[in-house]
This record gives C-alpha cells, sequence and structure tokens, in this order.
C-alpha cells in the first residue's frame, strides 16, 4: 500500500515508522527545507514509552531513564508537596517509565528508522488534491496550525491560544548540594508554574509559565523572571541563572477550540496535533501522536489496498481514537484551568490536593497512563489530576 505522510514532526515520523515496519511504501512530504525539531526537551508519559516499544524504538528511551525515586506530582511555589505521586509504583504500573528527552535526539531517533529517501523536505503539501491521487492513504500530520485540517472542517473553529506563555529550557545541571524538586510548582498567588524534571548525565529539563506581559528580550526577560521567582524553591533561580538567556524556546500555548467530529475522510487519516493539539497540562501532546501511530499501523496491517478495506480500516482507527483523544483533549483542558487557578480558589484547590492520598493519586494517574498497543488505551476518566511533562 502507498502511503503519504504529510509532515516531518514527531508524530509524522512517527507514523511514517509504524507503516514501514509493516512493509507498506511510505513517502514522508515536509515543506520546511531541512528536518528540523523546535523547542528543547520533551516528556515521554509511560504510555508514550510504551507505543514507541511497539515502533521498535521504546529501548532507546528507556535508557535514558534517570531513574527517578518514588516522589514526584504538584507542589507548592516552595517546594511542599501538595498532590504526591509515586514514579516507582508509577513505572510498576504501566510497565514503562517516564522519561524525558531532547526533543532534537528523539526526532533524529524516528527520522533514523526510516529508509534514505523516505522524508522529502521542500515538498509542501497544500490542499489534499496534491496528494489524494498518488497514495491508497493520507496521513495528515500537519502540526496544531494543521492547514489540511482547516480545508477537510472549513466550519471548525480550529486552534487557539491559551493566554499561557511557557518558557522551556534545558539546564546543564544544579550547584553541589542543591536538588531540584520532582514535579510541578504552583504559586497560589499569581496561577504561574514552574517544573523541573531530570534528565539523564545530570541535566533538568525546566519550564515557567505566565500570562502577564514579558520582555520580549531574551536577557531581559531572564532578569524579570528570576525577580518574578525569588521567593520560590532555590532550585528555580538556580535552574535559570544556568541557562544561557538565548537557549529558551518561549511561546504561547494552545489548544484546539474542540475536539474535531472525525479524525477521518474517506482514506485521509489525521494524526497528532492536526487531529487533537492541545495544553501540555499533562504532558499527552506526542504521547498521543505516538499512540495514534500504533493504531492507524494496527488497523491497516492486513488491509488488501482495496478503497471499501481501506475506508472501513480508517474508520476503525477513529472508532479506537477518536473517543481517546477527545477525552485526553477535555482532561487538559480541565487540568489547565485547575492549575493556573489563583487567589481563594487556588488556596482550596491546594487543600484539596494535600487531602488525596499519594496511592489513590498514583493509581489514578496510572490508570489513565496505561496503553496496550494491541487493545489501544484505556478511556476511563479520573478527576485526579497529578504528574506533568511539559
Amino acid at each position: 500500500m502507498r502511503v503519504i505522510v504529510v509532515g516531518a514532526g514527531l508524530g509524522g515520523l512517527a507514523a511514517a515508522v509504524a507503516l514501514h515496519r509493516d512493509g507498506h511504501e511510505v513517502v514522508v512530504r515536509e515543506r520546511a527545507a531541512e528536518l528540523r525539531e523546535n523547542g528543547t526537551a520533551i516528556g515521554i508519559m509511560p504510555n508514550g514509552v510504551l507505543a514507541l516499544d511497539a515502533l521498535g524504538l521504546g529501548a532507546a528511551v528507556r535508557e535514558r531513564d534517570p531513574g527517578w525515586g518514588a516522589g514526584g506530582g504538584m507542589l507548592d511555589r516552595r517546594g511542599r508537596p501538595l498532590l504526591v505521586t509515586d514514579q516507582a509504583a508509577l513505572r510498576a504500573r504501566t510497565g514503562a517509565p517516564a522519561v524525558v528527552v531532547a526533543r532534537r535526539w528523539l526526532h533524529g531517533l524516528l527520522a533514523d528508522a526510516l529508509p534514505a529517501g523516505t522524508v522529502r523536505t521542500a515538498s509542501p503539501v497544500r490542499a489534499l488534491a496534491d496528494v489524494r491521487e498518488d497514495a491508497d492513504v493520507v496521513v495528515v500530520a500537519d502540526g496544531a496550525r494543521s492547514r489540511l485540517r482547516a480545508e477537510l472542517f472549513p466550519a471548525h473553529p480550529g486552534l487557539v491560544g491559551s493566554g499561557e506563555t511557557a518558557a522551556r529550557a534545558i539546564a546543564p545541571g544544579l550547584p553541589e548540594g542543591l536538588v531540584a524538586p520532582a514535579g510541578e510548582l504552583l504559586d497560589h498567588r499569581t496561577g504561574e508554574r514552574f517544573g523541573c524534571m531530570a534528565m539523564a548525565g545530570g541535566a533538568v529539563y525546566w519550564y515557567s509559565t505566565w500570562r502577564v506581559r514579558a520582555p520580549e528580550d531574551p536577557e531581559q526577560r531572564r532578569r524579570w523572571l528570576l525577580e518574578r521567582r525569588a521567593d520560590w524553591h532555590p532550585a528555580v533561580a538556580a535552574l535559570v541563572g544556568a541557562t544561557p538567556a538565548d537557549a529558551v524556546h518561549v511561546v504561547e500555548t494552545a489548544q484546539l477550540a474542540r475536539p474535531l467530529p472525525r479524525l477521518v475522510d474517506g482514506r485521509v487519516a489525521l494524526l497528532g496535533d492536526a487531529a487533537h493539539a492541545m495544553t501540555p497540562d499533562l504532558g499527552q501532546g506526542a504521547c498521543q501522536a505516538f499512540e495514534d501511530a500504533v493504531v492507524l499501523a494496527a488497523e491497516l496491517r492486513g488491509t488488501d489496498g482495496g478503497i471499501d478495506g481501506i475506508e472501513a480500516a480508517l474508520r476503525r482507527y477513529d472508532a479506537r481514537r477518536g473517543p481517546r483523544t477527545a477525552q485526553v483533549q477535555r482532561r487538559a483542558r480541565r487540568a489547565h484551568r485547575m492549575l493556573t487557578l489563583r487567589g481563594p480558589r487556588a488556596r482550596v484547590r491546594d487543600a484539596a490536593m494535600r487531602l488525596v492520598p499519594a496511592g489513590l493519586a498514583t493509581r489514578a494517574l496510572g490508570a489513565q497512563l496505561a496503553f496496550d498497543p494491541q487493545r489501544g488505551a484505556r478511556t476511563a476518566d479520573d478527576p485526579v489530576t497529578a504528574d506533568r511533562l511539559g
């Protein structure tokens, strides 16, 4: 079967790897002149690692697991626990660790799993008519601002900004004797957040969020952030101070205004951010794309290449992925609202989180992050929101 994948981001390359492994003829068309991946690091939650296992790439990711301890979860700005999860127990429940890796490294891992010539750069697809006749299946993976999604669903409101700015960076490490709190720090006064997660080799991935206007000059913005985080856990200032100002990636987070009515149209399937862009509050953007890739390949497996069979397979893909991704989008939206509260409502939130037993929080998170490549992911909703990996 001939498959054209539009977009060579993490999701598009994962789909190409999955389909290539099944023997399909795959071409990836990328509008950029060269393969590249923006950003700094990315948290791959256990379900994402399990999906990468199914693509034959999980072992390389697992090797970068720094071996998180038992702690993790939500903390106040000074690093005191609010909602605790046990990372060791989470790994045992799901069968995979949560791992933070450099985005460029992960992008390269996926690209290297494809034969030379699979990815064609400087090859934009401006309309579906450009590729429909050349492929048995078209996979739309052209990102959160997908032009092809807009073509398929012209009445859909599309992508909307969250109003929250996120700065992301990788610090080389911390001064001796200073330990970064594992998880996300919340400030009930402002609704701002700071997360930090260990990476292999001693580096630390950190992110910081705000809703107010910040300086645009990188150095001035770093000084502004240091002043704004002066009374937070001491690791916050140390991480920001250890990172070159021009190495910080700053962007407003965004999400689809609402889930799409479906993820397929005939022999066209949407995947990744093009299908279900969401804010990073659950660390599920790339993880859901990897799940998409695994399920799409599974449903196309054994299809004889006839139009009826292909369309039936894609309808099954939609039936399996549509409810799951819509639910994760809703959970991410709720998590975003809850985590950005400020004032009295934030104080109530903090008090409520302190009442949740660590065991319950860990079990709930484990249920959310389960993924069986043969059966798909669980879709049971749960009100407990815990760890977030950017």
